[in-house]
Parts: C-alpha cells; sequence; structure tokens
C-alpha cells in the first residue's frame, strides 16, 4: 500500500527531523513518497534528505509563501495515484509501526473512505521524549465574530484501540484514502482559519468518514516559541489575505456550490450540520457527549 506523505514547511529547523522520523518509524518506508513544500530564507540545511529518492522538496522563496493551505495546495498537485495520503505538519514525530497502525485502524473502520484524524499529543525538540500520552477529540470552544467554530481538544473518554467517530478533521494528521486529494483538493486561496472546518464538510459532503484515532499515532511540536511564523514575516499582507479567507469560508458556508473547492455530491451541507452539531447560522454547535450547546 502505498502513501502520499504532504508536509508544509514554513522556515522550520524541524523539517528533517520530521522526515527521517517518518521514514524510519514506519514499516515499510520504501512504500512512502514524502513530498515537501519547503519555504525558506536560504538558510536551512536539508541535504540529509536531497539524496533520497523517496523525499521530493519543493522548493519556494518564504518571502513568496502564500500561507499554510497555499502550501498544502501546492504539495497535492504532485499526487501521483498512491493508495492513500497522509498530511503533517514538519514538526512532527511518528510512534513504530505508524504506517501499519493507521492502515489497520482505516480498515477496521469498515467505512469505505475513512478518513483518520486527529491533533497529535505534544514533544519538545531536545526532551526526554518516551511516548505515550492520551488521544484526543476535536471540539468547538467557541464561535469568531465572524461565525466561524474555534477549535480546541478534549481527551477521549475510551481508549479501546478502536477508532472513534470525528466531527472535524485536524490539518496536523489527516490520514485518507488517496481519492481525498482529487475530490478535496486544498483551497489554495484560505488563510488559516476555516481550513480544517472547510476540509471536514467538504470530505463528508464527498461521502469520507471522519475518525479519531485512540491511540498515539504521532506527536506535534505545538508552542515553538520564537519560531518565524507566516504572518510575523507578512505582518500587513496576512490581515488582508485572512479577511479574504475568511470570507471564502462564510460564503461556502451560506451559499454552498460543487465547484472545484466546493461541496461534494454524496451528502448536503445540511447533512454535515447535523453529523458534527455545527448550527452556523446561530453560532451554536450541540455536543454528543454533554446536552449544553456552545
Amino acid at each position: 500500500m502505498t502513501i502520499f506523505v504532504s508536509v508544509a514547511s514554513y522556515r522550520d529547523p524541524e523539517l528533517v527531523h520530521t522526515v527521517r522520523d517518518c521514514l524510519a518509524r514506519a514499516t515499510r518506508p520504501d512504500e512512502l513518497r514524502i513530498v515537501v513544500n519547503w519555504q525558506h530564507l536560504g538558510d536551512e540545511d536539508v541535504s540529509a534528505l536531497t539524496g533520497d529518492p523517496r523525499v521530493e522538496l519543493l522548493e519556494f522563496d518564504a518571502r513568496q509563501s502564500l500561507g499554510a493551505c497555499w502550501a498544502r495546495a501546492q504539495v497535492m498537485r504532485h499526487y501521483a495515484g498512491e493508495d492513500w495520503f497522509l498530511q503533517v505538519d514538519s514538526h512532527t514525530r511518528f510512534a513504530p509501526g505508524w504506517d501499519e497502525r493507521v492502515l489497520a485502524l482505516a480498515a477496521g473502520t469498515g467505512a469505505p473512505k475513512p478518513v483518520i484524524t486527529c491533533y497529535p499529543p505534544m514533544y519538545e525538540p531536545g526532551a526526554e521524549f518516551a511516548g505515550g500520552d492520551v488521544p484526543t477529540e476535536t471540539v468547538v470552544t467557541s464561535w469568531s465574530g465572524d461565525g466561524l467554530p474555534v477549535f480546541g481538544q478534549r481527551e477521549l473518554p475510551v481508549l479501546d484501540g478502536r477508532p472513534v467517530p470525528a466531527r472535524f478533521v485536524a490539518g496536523g494528521f489527516l490520514f485518507a484514502p488517496g481519492s481525498l486529494v482529487r475530490e478535496v483538493p486544498y483551497d489554495p486561496y484560505l488563510y488559516f482559519h476555516g481550513e480544517e472546518l472547510t476540509v471536514s464538510l467538504r470530505a463528508y459532503t464527498w461521502g469520507y468518514d471522519l475518525f479519531h484515532p485512540t491511540e498515539a499515532l504521532a506527536w506535534h511540536y505545538y508552542i515553538r516559541e520564537g519560531s518565524p511564523r507566516h504572518w510575523s514575516d507578512h505582518p500587513d499582507a496576512w490581515v488582508a489575505r485572512d479577511k479574504a479567507s475568511r470570507r471564502r469560508v462564510n460564503t461556502l458556508l451560506r451559499h454552498p456550490n460543487h465547484g472545484r473547492y466546493g461541496l461534494g455530491r454524496v451528502r448536503s451541507l445540511a447533512d454535515y450540520a447535523d453529523w458534527s452539531g455545527c448550527h452556523f447560522a446561530r453560532r451554536r454547535w450541540t455536543d454528543w457527549r454533554a446536552p449544553a450547546a456552545v
């Protein structure tokens, strides 16, 4: 089973460690094809990756970058029909045998088009790392002023190894059949907020079923204090791009379409609203596990 691995990297010193760990921890590393959107300023040493035929670097000047969704969209253009698709960030560590384990989880769902996704537990570079930690589910914690849900995470109550239904995808760990790349390509015109919501509802309406793993398959470096961010490097441009992006998300929610970056035809937006518990017009979210709404 071949796996296309998408990695978007913006001036990230963890990139080389992430790619090498992805290969080293896989049971079948030669069935991986890792494509990296490498956005840099000429000050990163990635020589450890350049001779590996399993790794392809798409090189971009960081000053020309248009953000995370744009970066992920560029990577997707290099998909070549692999059986499965995995999207991670460039600051990720992997569990031993992660590839066999996530494939087994996907098969265990019984769904024809399963998506295994989560916010992975945290690691910190340079700190002793033994794995472990508790898997989480994605929940709505609040609503933005322009009516978009704000996501957070909550520990899963049952950890029996079987995946559990999910309502939202997480951009930092997203595993799906390769068909997702063709049917739900990333919208390069989105900036940041709204990325996970739109991928969730678009995938769901294309007939994909969403699941969270109840075991740790990877770890993510969340804090990254002092690390360069796209918005800190582009203090003027990102504001306008973020506003336009939010308008684009709201337009999809209020005037759904079936274009390239629109909804699928297997299920409707109303179906997804019922499944996710998100009442977009009222800016309310109904929790599966609690009677109160957010």
